[in-house]
């Protein structure tokens, strides 16, 4: 009988493929988000997804006897005798089986079982395509534990009862799964509640684990946990988006086993969206949570598919009774366009809900908001020599500079933190003739670290160390033997400690800023202690106990327009810091997509910039992507005055910044220009020691385009050759295009008063 089933199954979908492959569709232009059109789903585009469900699922999951028994349904059905609604309203009213519940741009496909539910279709109604692989998708998994026991479940197989609510009218389209009676005994009195909200053409999904009083304790939820792909007909169309440092764009993501997981928020981790799609569009999924709270953001991919998992560790995590409404909304949807799209569907919910999105910066004026480009050194010889370099290099750019000061103190780097003070002989007055002649000093700290050999540590420092499970100090050893404990920024020693340091450098000292080393790039530790007075292990304390309450304090003493700044881009900390250090923008295929959601709103510095005879091209490489990304240009050794083409490149990118500082401070990034030609690729070793290997590959011609805050817009196209480059580009004005011949390591801006 299965196998006359299976053979039905065949038949049906090649004799009725003709009556959706032939389909006519209505395409409707709209921006993503907001405001689209409403249209009128036609069951031509209903009777699609429902093949496409099935040919997706030919021995899956779905259950045999539901593939025929739909497609004898369907093969059977005209227009006139089954209208849309009484055809969907036929799947909802069943128990079990498939149950289709969608808008008029998206659709969500379910397959209720005995013993749970199936997520098995996300699909884009206007297009006509599935954006769920065949592969296995999950809506969470669990993992808790009873007493000394581990125990897992998920939405799929471990539930005695189920219900799917369907609430709809004009101003609401909510769809609540409800997993109640888990089969194993062990999970009495546990239920879970998941809610989708459609708005559009994306989906807002919440999970919330409700436990009883006794006896379980709620350690992880993965949420969501999703397979997705290929987008479209044609996979090596498809592009896979993830937020690494910059942000990385990979291209036919299937054959490059590419294998991202990272604790967010950190450098490697920066913002919480990430997203798969053709030349049409494609899925767009993230986490909409406003609080930050600590997750494992992961995408992996092979032949055939690619994953997407968001994991979060609970608050509380090891004790009983600590059920976990997860903060915010996973947001799954179909967008029109790529990265870019992506990045202002991001950044429209930043605005509006997170609280980290940065003031305005006349709001918040500060000394390094006019910066073009950083210097960069370490205190070797004496004091006279080092301000005399710093200032060389500020006479040869002719632009406000920013000068990172490390080794200013009498301690070796990475050792004896955080006794910064006392400071080297001469260190005041060599800052005051610096600031004297403009020069913004920013000496570095760290904001994490305490030297855990040091005596004080083992009678004060212990006391506000970040401890895991064991109640052991978390220790990290940066290749010098030096054992550094992290600190739990919620401890009121902890906070006091970086703000009388901050605030003597900026009082005492002279200081335009003060860079805080690691704040902004390392992941939050799941600290166990329970002394500290925050839910142990997950949650967003790190952040709204902890270093939120450090920065405000620092901040509300700080002098006028002084400023702050962390390591790397890591998004929450962007509304109590100033700046943020660039350096590891580093990657192959890496966009500016952080610079897409933030540029304008907080100053983004610095590339790693090592500097010698052989480093010249690679040098002249990340100037000219920065300019485009917004950056300010540089941080770098000023011996790169000794090396000329280097040189005059870089002031070239830096005085450009200057002149257009309009676009770049309060602006906003707009898409990349469009150009056509024959534009070659360049390599070159950018010495990154993540990047195996560490050659990396642009286009000799970056571009961007920035619009300022009055409405003018910049086109920015910069070669960074030693080859002119021809090109053509749509025209700023009117129709037609611009062809424009760019020669080796020059910059070209077109610019419009719209």
């Amino acid at each position: 009988m299965k196998n006359i089933l299976k053979l039905s199954f065949i038949i049906f979908i090649f004799s009725c493929s003709s009556l959706f492959s032939n389909s006519r569709f209505t395409h409707y232009k709209h921006t993503n988000y907001i405001k689209l059109k409403k249209v009128n789903l036609s069951q031509e585009q209903v009777r699609r997804w429902l093949f496409k469900i099935i040919e997706s699922d030919f021995d899956s999951k779905i259950d045999t006897k539901e593939k025929a028994l739909i497609l004898n349904k369907l093969s059977n059905t005209t227009k006139s005798t089954l209208p849309l609604e009484k055809s969907v309203e036929w799947f909802k009213d069943r128990n079990n089986g498939i149950h289709l519940y969608h808008n008029e741009i998206i659709g969500i496909g379910l397959d209720r079982t005995e013993n749970g539910i199936n997520f098995v279709s996300l699909f884009d109604l206007q297009r006509g395509i599935e954006l769920l692989n065949s592969s296995n998708t999950s809506i969470f998994k669990l993992i808790l534990s009873s007493k000394k026991d581990s125990i897992r479940l998920n939405n799929e197989s471990s539930w005695n009862a189920t219900k799917i609510q369907w609430d709809k009218n004009d101003n609401l389209s909510l769809l609540t799964l409800n997993f109640n009676d888990p089969m194993d005994p062990k999970l009495k009195g546990l239920s879970v509640v998941c809610e989708i909200e459609f708005n559009n053409n994306l989906t807002y999904w919440s999970l919330e684990t409700r436990l009883p009083e006794k006896g379980l304790s709620l350690l992880e939820s993965e949420f969501p946990s999703i397979k997705a792909g290929p987008i479209g007909e044609i996979p090596e169309h498809n592009v896979l988006h993830y937020p690494k440092a910059s942000g990385v764009v990979s291209q036919s993501p299937y054959t490059r086993a590419i294998n991202y997981s990272e604790v967010y928020p950190n450098w490697r981790a920066t913002y919480q969206m990430l997203g798969l799609y053709d030349k049409k569009g494609g899925l767009y999924i993230a986490s909409h949570d406003p609080t930050g709270s600590v997750k494992t953001i992961s995408t992996s991919t092979d032949e055939e598919k690619v994953s997407f998992q968001f994991n979060w560790p609970t608050p509380n995590m090891g004790l009983d009774d600590n059920g976990y409404k997860l903060p915010g909304k996973v947001v799954l949807g179909s967008i029109k366009g790529d990265w870019y799209q992506a990045a202002m569907i991001y950044q429209a919910w930043v605005k509006e809900q997170a609280p980290w999105w940065p003031p305005a910066p006349n709001n918040r004026p500060s000394r390094i908001q006019d910066i073009a480009v950083w210097v960069q050194h370490e205190t070797g010889g004496d004091l006279a020599t080092l301000v005399q370099e710093v200032l060389e290099f500020a006479k040869f750019m002719r632009v406000p500079i920013g000068f990172h000061w490390y080794v200013w103190h009498k301690i070796p780097f990475d050792n004896d933190y955080p006794h910064f003070f006392p400071a080297k002989e001469g260190f005041v007055k060599a800052v005051r003739d610096l600031e004297d002649a403009g020069v913004r000093v920013m000496p570095y700290i760290n904001g994490r670290l305490w030297d855990a050999d040091l005596d004080d540590f083992k009678t004060e420092g212990i006391k506000a160390v970040a401890k895991n499970e064991k109640g052991e100090p978390y220790i990290e050893d940066y290749g010098n033997g030096v054992r550094n404990a992290v600190m739990n920024p919620v401890t009121q020693i902890w906070q006091n400690k970086i703000k009388e340091i901050v605030l003597r450098l900026q009082n005492k000292s002279g200081t335009s800023g003060v860079y805080l080393d690691q704040i902004s790039a390392a992941s939050p530790k799941l600290c166990m202690d329970t002394t500290h007075g925050h839910p142990l292990g997950g949650g967003s304390w790190w952040l709204d106990q902890g270093y939120y309450k450090l920065l405000s304090a620092i901040r509300n003493e700080m002098p006028e327009g002084a400023f702050l700044t962390s390591e790397s881009t890591a998004e929450p900390y962007n509304h109590l810091l100033d700046g943020l250090l660039s350096w590891n923008f580093q990657f192959q295929d890496q966009k500016p997509i952080y610079s897409a959601i933030y540029g304008g709103r907080i100053s983004i510095f610095g590339r790693n910039n090592p500097v010698g005879p052989n480093k010249h091209k690679a040098l002249i490489m990340r100037a000219g992507q920065q300019l485009v990304f917004g950056e300010q240009i540089g941080w770098i050794s000023p011996k790169i005055l000794k090396e000329n083409q280097p040189a005059e490149f870089l002031r070239k990118m830096a005085q450009t910044r200057y002149k257009l500082i309009d676009y770049f401070v309060d602006g906003q990034m707009l898409e990349p220009p469009i150009v056509e030609g024959n534009i070659p690729k360049i390599t070159a070793d950018w010495e990154w020691g993540e990047n195996n290997p560490s050659d990396i590959t642009i286009s000799a011609l970056q571009r961007g385009a920035w619009k300022a805050n009055d409405g003018r817009i910049v086109s920015i196209f910069v070669n960074v050759s030693d080859k002119t480059i021809h090109f053509s580009t749509p025209s700023a004005v009117g129709t037609g295009e611009d062809k424009i011949s760019l020669p080796s390591y020059s910059v070209k801006l077109i610019r419009t008063n719209r």
